[in-house]
């Protein structure tokens, strides 16, 4: 069988990791029993129970644990997770699409009818939602809850019913700015998540034996053959380029009305605006896509990647990505 672009890639460059936000792999270190005391650390800042309470009683239900041999393991469903009566639903978002919000607010309404419908008992106990968000879609705050309230937001209506928002981009901004000295023990853990040099993996992981054993599952799964054949070229673009569609198409009308604007002057007001949407949008996509191309090569080239490579995956010319290298330099 010939090998993928990926696993030529990885031999060539030793130190480059595949994103551990990929579904099969973070799937497979969320449900790591190595992993377990740091799934009850996180588990912890969004409930009522201490971290070592967490270790003790959690169990994972509709799922499967994954075994040593990825070719004996079952098919790893969605993470669901049981401390006492408090269900947790765990996601990894790589995007903010419209789609996947839909997806993941009615899976969490879904699991919640369930739950009544199985005939649990109705005490206290939670059906909540915990999102791994890399991109950020609300402010800065590092968790952010959600639950229903009337519009004055004194009286909460279903208060076990919740949605909570880890946003990730916070902590690797400010391990990227500050060093790793500035995290927190729970801020490594998402920004192991999300690194993809293996020399930054274990430079953060060093000295904290739980953070060294989620290091090692991240490197094992690496070396792992049938993960990198998951982990194709499709796959890959799809999260390199994280272009906020919407944010484009409204850059998009904005220069388009305004074109539309100042066109319409002299070909007429309705035929101005029509040609000037048009031809906005597809500019502010345009220029929306290369931005966040380049910011996604300036990330690859600080992980060491080869520019040829980077240039394969980002659809960025070579002389571009020199660029970026020289000022880099």
């Amino acid at each position: 069988m010939s090998k993928t672009i990926n696993q030529v890639k990885l031999k060539r460059n030793s130190d480059t990791l595949m994103s551990s936000m990929f579904d099969p792999i973070f799937k497979s270190i969320v449900q790591n029993p190595d992993f377990r005391s740091l799934l009850s650390l996180i588990i912890s800042h969004v409930t009522v129970y201490s971290p070592s309470y967490i270790y003790e009683n959690l169990v994972f239900a509709n799922t499967e644990l994954p075994v040593e041999n990825y070719k004996e393991r079952k098919k790893i469903t969605d993470i669901i997770v049981k401390v006492e009566g408090t269900i947790i639903n765990i996601e990894a978002n790589k995007s903010a699409k419209a789609s996947m919000v839909a997806k993941n607010n009615l899976y969490h309404h879904k699991i919640a009818y369930d739950r009544y419908l199985s005939g649990m008992a109705m005490d206290n106990s939670e059906v909540f939602q915990l999102n791994f968000n890399v991109i950020n879609r609300f402010d800065d705050r590092l968790f952010i809850e959600f639950c229903m309230k009337d519009d004055t937001g004194k009286f909460t209506d279903e208060e076990n019913f919740k949605r909570i928002h880890i946003n990730m981009v916070k902590p690797l901004e400010k391990y990227y700015n500050n060093g790793k000295e500035s995290l927190s023990k729970l801020e490594k853990i998402l920004v192991m998540f999300q690194i993809t040099s293996k020399s930054e993996l274990r430079d953060i992981s060093k000295g904290d034996e739980e953070l060294e054993n989620m290091a090692k599952i991240i490197e094992d799964l690496n070396e792992d053959e049938h993960i990198i054949g998951l982990y194709d070229k499709e796959k890959m673009d799809e999260w390199m380029k994280k272009i906020d569609y919407a944010e484009a198409v409204k850059e998009g009308h904005e220069k388009g009305l305004k074109r539309g604007l100042e066109e319409g002057r002299t070909i007429g007001l309705e035929q101005g605006l029509k040609q000037g949407l048009e031809q906005g949008l597809e500019q502010g996509l345009k220029e929306g896509s290369n931005k966040k191309a380049l910011e996604i090569a300036q990330k690859m080239l600080e992980s060491g990647m080869d520019i040829s490579d980077i240039s394969k995956f980002t659809d960025l010319d070579e002389n571009e990505i020199k660029k970026l290298k020289a000022k880099e330099n």
